[in-house]
């Protein structure tokens, strides 16, 4: 089966799939009692959880910089696209195939259309990093 995801639902996948690869390391990182790795992933998280907002809002360029409202945007996106595309991006983060298992009929191959963006190799080949103790 093949997707054509628009630039919209593409990035809000990723966005998701950052947040979840973020949880995953921190997840780890917990487990490891790696507690300086725990308080640089959640500034990673911030980092993310800002990404996805953003996506998800307009910013007002005519207000002054401490006051930049970022008002909400419309979003066409389908959300069973979405969810099919997190499933992909999210596959290599433990938290990922947790909360959204890849369904057997789709592969990153399938994902495609002149306005998707192609699956980004470092992003899926992203590793937990080892955390020093």
């Amino acid at each position: 089966m093949s997707l054509h995801p628009s630039s919209q639902e593409d990035q809000l996948a990723e966005d998701y799939a950052s947040l979840l690869g973020t949880v995953s390391r921190i997840d780890q990182a917990v487990r490891d009692g790696a507690w300086d790795g725990v308080r640089d992933e959640l500034d990673q998280l911030i980092s993310a959880a800002e990404d996805m907002w953003a996506t998800l809002s307009e910013t007002d360029d005519d207000a002054e910089d401490g006051d930049r409202y970022q008002a909400p945007v419309t979003i066409s996106a389908d959300s069973a696209t979405v969810r099919r595309l997190v499933a992909l991006y999210a596959e290599p983060h433990s938290v990922g195939r947790l909360l959204h298992p890849a369904p057997s009929d789709i592969r990153a191959d399938d994902v495609g259309g002149p306005e998707a963006a192609l699956l980004d190799e470092d992003f899926l080949d992203e590793e937990l990093p080892s955390a020093a103790h």
